[in-house]
């Protein structure tokens, strides 16, 4: 102790000593404290020194504390703590001197005890002796690693940096809920560009995925295009779609045009015939009142609706299916003969085609009736085709077998058998092709019936779902839950799998292209995977043996996925192209009732995860008045108002105290339309004075008078009454500041309505405003082929100053986005077609002009791989930006930006601020400034949110949900950038719509997905 005093004493006395020696330890507290304080004095630094001290010895007290507490004594005395040590010690000496001894435990002291008081004082100070030089080193080793930790990794929970200050309204009570998914149908592989093709490097055409929902909505995915609606039809009120089927049309060459191509137009003539076998496909649909039409996504609508005469339409079946169309099988030249089968209530089986004899469409530009299969005596509930093999110019009809599942419990076999006639045959069962003189007669014949076991029930057992392969096997999914294997030839069952234990329905099924693998699914909402071994090489090469010749190979269960929550109402296989392999990826894609769609690997089926996908729609059915503060959303059959509160009633996005206001209290105003068919576009002007909707036949405007009282609004709606010309439908809209409505319309032009102003008594029908048609743009459609125009016009967007007008379509080829000029007040500008942005990578999802005021207009374009492109109007031509930045711009910009599996769906900016702007999407946006460096790595706000901490990234095979970045020792990837911008926010989630009311004041509309659970259907309870 005295030893001790003299060296306090000492270094009291001289601190230079002390700082120096505080130095020369390094030692990062004394670091720290001399940094924070540079002129503290020696008690100071002496401070410093024993603060490990005590805190080790207060830690050390507790843990005794803790030790010797018990349930009944809240406290104990430090001497009671020691006597207890003491006694632990004590007991391990004896333990350790006599191994053989019996274990001791040690009794608690109570406060009562006499002895308890005396034991400490000779303890305590041994305590003492004992901890010192146990705890002096280890005082000294964590401070070693706090050093370096200090020095090298810096805390990542800093406050990040302020990147954009704007108060946000979230809205999250809209209740735009998706529709649930009823079928599914994919476009059949182009043949002609197959993995054994010689030429490896020819273009395939794109392949698409329709969809029909709840409602009678039918949408086109890509899924090349990270799987982003290109199209969609709104459909018509009560007609639900329950079956799709896709007739891909394809036409062969004559021997006239069998000439060979000179290499210089071998690349165009390539792009060419790409487009032209997109344009040639056909989609079909049924719906269950008894209709049979074509889906236009050109125009949004049905066309050609026919009656079936045979009731309700259940199925629909083709021979264009699993990449193996009829035009495939060597017939007609490689033409497809544009047949598909449609199953009746009535239980008859009827064949339509669908082109003419050019192979265009009809006559009558609606399917025709070809045959009539014989009645089967109850509804036709599914159907599988399988082409035949007769080399007739017939698109393989002759020959070709069809199964129909009975809604009686069985599955009947139809034949179609040829004969050639020199008369005219007037038979409903029989298709007669002219050939000349003579004819070639077809008829349809029931030669087998295979009954499904009921299990002794009185109803019969529902055959929901069929399929056929190409060597006779049969396969079925019943009401019983069974997956049951068939030979077509003889009409046996080989084979019965149990889908589930809870016998649910087996809804849908789907094989795969090389017909060795099974996909089932139903109520029970597990994809399960039945499989086989694949037929061995031959001489010939692998695959080219029949199937006739090979030995019985048996189906095998293999694995299932459970991903969807509700009933899997469909199933679809799909290709995608990789640039790993010529060959394109198979996938499974599996529908829900919970609306979601989910793809799967076929041939890693067992080892792959599945990929869930929100699909969202691509378009926002929400626009915004500015002036009045209003929301327009658009429903199928009506229009809803909703007001938003001024800015001074909105807590600042930093203070996250948001006001709670629910549906009721914002709903203004619904504006119902009496039309049959579902709304397709609608928009409210800036000022909120009118309103414009549209649907498949016809357009709609209605002028507002906004009326507020006590605070409350109330809009008062009137209908315009429109000419002719005017009242083309349209598939965008998009109001200006001078009165005028630029409306996109279905066939491709784009009208200029002109609003004015009228005195009740010129007006016939005693409204105050007239509405007429002040130009129309045709120029940028003059050089369109029918395969670009495909697609039509969906997003419009005027400049700030109203000069520039840009309309952009789901495409990537020349055209997809186009520049025109309007009449200002002033200037003597005029209605003039600018200019068509050159191709681009991807296709084009979203357009907006930034700049405005002093800053010069130009036209920003989002595309569907998260890249996006600034165009200088001027001069037609990339910005300086985008120039710097290199082509493909891709390769530029942040990885946490461009491998993210949702696409771009919006561009939005703040007017304050004309050279930044964001980009959107469903489940993120990123705030791009223009005036600042593209950094290497993206910034993530909240820095602490779960998404920020697994990078995403998108694997080719659609496999990988979230990924964890590499880490690599590099000081890059763990500490995150310092500049703001790239900025990617991860708070919200499920955005349908994000727009700036005003200056620094955002609104986003969310759609949690648990609200859209709550309005589902009860699932299966099943055993967990």
């Amino acid at each position: 102790k005295s030893s001790k005093k003299k060296k306090k004493n000492k270094d009291a006395a001289s601190p230079s000593q002390a700082v120096s020696g505080e130095n020369s330890v390094k030692k990062p507290w004394k670091r720290n404290a001399k940094e924070t304080q540079p002129s503290s004095s020696s008690a100071s630094a002496l401070t410093t020194t024993k603060e490990p001290k005590s805190s080790k010895k207060e830690r050390r007290n507790k843990v005794k504390n803790a030790e010797a507490a018990d349930d009944s004594s809240a406290k104990l005395a430090s001497s009671e703590v020691e006597t207890e040590a003491t006694s632990k010690r004590r007991i391990k000496r004896l333990l350790k001197s006599n191994p053989n001894a019996p274990e001791i435990t040690p009794k608690r002291k109570t406060s009562t005890k006499k002895k308890s008081s005396k034991t400490p004082k000779k303890k305590s100070t041994s305590n003492k002796k004992h901890d010192r030089p146990t705890v002096s080193p280890k005082r000294k080793r964590p401070s070693k690693v706090s050093s370096q930790a200090l020095q090298s990794h810096p805390p990542l929970a800093e406050t990040p940096k302020l990147v954009m200050d704007v108060k946000v309204h979230r809205m999250r009570f809209l209740k735009l809920h998706p529709k649930s998914i009823l079928s599914m149908s994919c476009t059949p592989l182009d043949s002609s560009t197959t993995a054994g093709s010689p030429d490896q490097q020819q273009p395939r055409a794109p392949v698409r995925l329709a969809i029909s929902r709840e409602g009678g909505s039918v949408e086109l995915l890509s899924p090349q295009d990270r799987w982003v609606s290109v199209g969609d039809v709104p459909g018509v009120r009560g007609r639900e779609v329950d079956a799709l089927v896709w007739v891909c049309g394809k036409q062969g060459k004559s021997e006239g045009e069998k000439s060979e191509v000179p290499e210089s137009s071998l690349g165009s003539q390539l792009s060419d015939r790409v487009r032209l076998v997109d344009e040639q496909r056909h989609l079909f649909g049924c719906s269950r009142d008894g209709t049979i039409f074509e889906l236009d996504f050109a125009t949004k609508r049905q066309k050609g609706v026919i009656g079936s005469g045979g009731g309700g339409v259940f199925c629909l079946a083709t021979m264009c299916s699993r990449g193996k169309c009829c035009c495939s099988q060597g017939n007609n030249g490689g033409s497809c003969g544009g047949y598909f089968a449609a199953g009746c209530e009535d239980g008859s089986v009827k064949i339509y085609s669908a082109f003419g004899g050019i192979g265009g469409e009809t006559v009558t530009g609606i399917p025709q009736l070809v045959a009539t299969l014989p009645s089967a005596g109850n509804a036709i509930l599914s159907l599988a085709w399988v082409p035949g093999q007769s080399g007739n110019d017939d698109g393989g009809m002759g020959g070709s077998v069809i199964f129909a599942g009975v809604a009686d419990g069985t599955i009947r076999r139809f034949d179609c058998t040829t004969s050639i006639t020199t008369g005219p045959i007037s038979t409903g069962t029989v298709l007669a092709p002219s050939r000349g003189s003579a004819s070639i007669s077809y008829r349809w014949k029931s030669t087998l019936r295979m009954t499904v076991e009921n299990r002794g029930l009185r109803e019969a057992t529902k055959v929901w779902a069929l399929e056929a392969l190409s060597d006779g096997t049969v396969i079925s999914g019943d009401s019983l839950g069974h997956i049951q294997i068939w030979d077509g030839m003889s009409g046996t069952m080989t084979q019965t799998f149990d889908h589930n234990e809870s016998d649910a329905d087996v809804l849908c099924l789907a094989v795969s292209e090389d017909e060795n693998k099974i996909f089932a699914s139903g109520i029970d909402s597990s994809v399960r995977c039945i499989e086989r071994q694949c037929s061995p090489p031959t001489a010939d090469g692998p695959q080219n043996v029949t199937f006739e010749s090979t030995p019985v190979r048996k189906w095998i269960s293999s694995n299932s996925h459970r991903k969807h929550s509700h009933d899997v109402k469909a199933l679809a296989i799909c290709h995608k192209e990789t640039s790993t392999s010529s060959k394109p990826l198979e996938l499974l894609v599996s529908g829900s009732v919970d609306t979601r769609i989910c793809t799967y690997v076929t041939k890693d089926f067992k080892s792959s995860r599945p990929k869930v996908w929100y699909n969202w729609p691509s378009l926002s059915p929400i626009s915004v008045s500015r002036k009045q503060r209003l929301l327009a959303v658009t429903r199928d059959n009506r229009i809803d108002l909703y007001h938003v509160n001024s800015h001074e009633m909105v807590d600042p996005l930093k203070n996250m105290n948001p006001e709670t206001r629910d549906e009721a209290k914002c709903l203004v105003k619904t504006i119902s339309i009496k039309s049959p068919f579902n709304l397709s576009c609608s928009v409210i002007s800036d000022d909120g004075k009118f309103l414009a909707a549209s649907d498949a036949v016809s357009l709609y405007v209605f002028s507002l008078e906004v009326e507020e009282e006590d605070g409350l609004l109330d809009v008062h709606p009137t209908k315009l009454v429109l000419s002719r010309e005017c009242k083309h439908p349209a598939t965008a809209l998009k109001f200006d500041d001078r009165g005028r409505l630029i409306c996109a319309t279905n066939n491709g032009s784009i009208n200029i309505l002109k609003i004015s102003p009228v005195s009740e008594t010129d007006s016939p029908d005693g409204s105050t405003n007239s509405v007429s048609l002040e130009h129309v743009f045709k120029e940028h459609t003059l050089d369109w082929s029918a395969a670009s125009h495909h697609f039509p016009i969906v997003s419009l967007d005027l400049s700030s100053d109203g000069k520039w007008l840009a309309a952009g379509r789901f495409s990537s080829g020349k055209g997809a986005v186009h520049v025109f000029t309007l009449p200002t007040n002033n200037d003597d500008g005029r209605y003039q077609h600018w200019w068509s942005v050159p191709e681009m990578d991807a296709p084009t999802t979203c357009i907006k002009f930034l700049g405005g005021g002093s800053v010069e207009s130009s036209l920003a374009v989002g595309c569907s791989n998260n890249e996006f492109y600034i165009y200088n109007l001027g001069r037609r031509s990339l910005s300086h930006w985008s120039n710097d930045m290199g082509l493909p711009l891709l390769k530029s910009l942040p990885k946490e930006l461009t491998t993210r599996s949702e696409p771009v769906a919006r561009i939005v900016s703040n007017p304050v601020s004309p050279q930044r702007f964001i980009l959107g999407s469903h489940g993120y946006f990123c705030v791009v400034d223009l005036d600042q460096p593209v950094p290497e790595r993206s910034s993530m706000f909240p820095p602490d949110h779960l998404r920020a901490r697994r990078l995403e990234q998108i694997k080719e095979d659609d496999t990988l949900m979230h990924c964890a970045p590499p880490r690599k020792k590099s000081k890059k990837n763990v500490i995150p950038g310092t500049s703001t911008n790239f900025t990617i926010c991860l708070r919200y989630s499920e955005m349908l719509f994000q727009d700036f009311i005003s200056e620094n004041e955002m609104i986003i509309v969310e759609e949690p997905w648990t609200s859209i659970l709550d309005e589902l259907p009860d699932a299966l309870a099943r055993r967990v």
